[in-house]
């Protein structure tokens, strides 16, 4: 009798977890800022200076990233003064398809180099008036899947920029 009771009990918990799901996941991929390596850096126009943003990414159907020679950019980094670009748009590679049914669940690393101060009184961008030490922007982020889903915006906080 005792086996059957285990049997039982063992039946039920089987049971009992089948109808257990893992979380569930939108198709429309979601990010969440994670920080950053340093909130300042030199300004300029090259590779001279750099810091490192972290975020997260989960996406339900796991259609994240694209192949390079697709030529499909996906992650959009945009500087808060000016509305544009960062720099440029970015890859992140192809998660291949398949890999999990329950989605896709990644920590993303990006490297952002220096850019421009910018100054009012038509000081022209990159030049070290002494008058203005450091300037500051925020960056908002969002990437987008294989099938075109944007996903929700995020934003850094504030970064500083030594102008001279």
């Amino acid at each position: 009798m005792q086996i059957l009771g285990r049997a039982f009990i063992l039946f039920c918990f089987c049971g009992l977890m089948a109808c257990v799901q893992g979380p569930s996941l939108s198709e429309i991929p979601s990010i969440e800022y994670r920080g950053i390596s340093k909130d300042t850096l030199n300004q300029g126009t090259g590779t001279e200076d750099f810091l490192t943003l972290f975020f997260h990414v989960e996406d339900g159907d796991g259609d994240i990233g694209n192949d390079p020679e697709d030529g499909v950019f996906n992650l959009f980094v945009f500087d808060n003064r000016t509305g544009n670009l960062y720099d440029q748009e970015k890859l992140i590679p192809k998660v291949p398809e398949g890999v999990s049914s329950k989605g896709v669940f990644i920590d993303l690393e990006l490297t952002l180099f220096e850019t421009c101060c910018l100054f009012p009184d038509n000081i022209p961008p990159c030049e070290f008036p002494a008058q203005y030490p450091l300037d500051s922007l925020t960056l908002d982020i969002y990437i987008k899947d294989r099938a075109g889903n944007q996903s929700n915006t995020i934003t850094s906080e504030t970064l500083y920029l030594r102008c001279n």
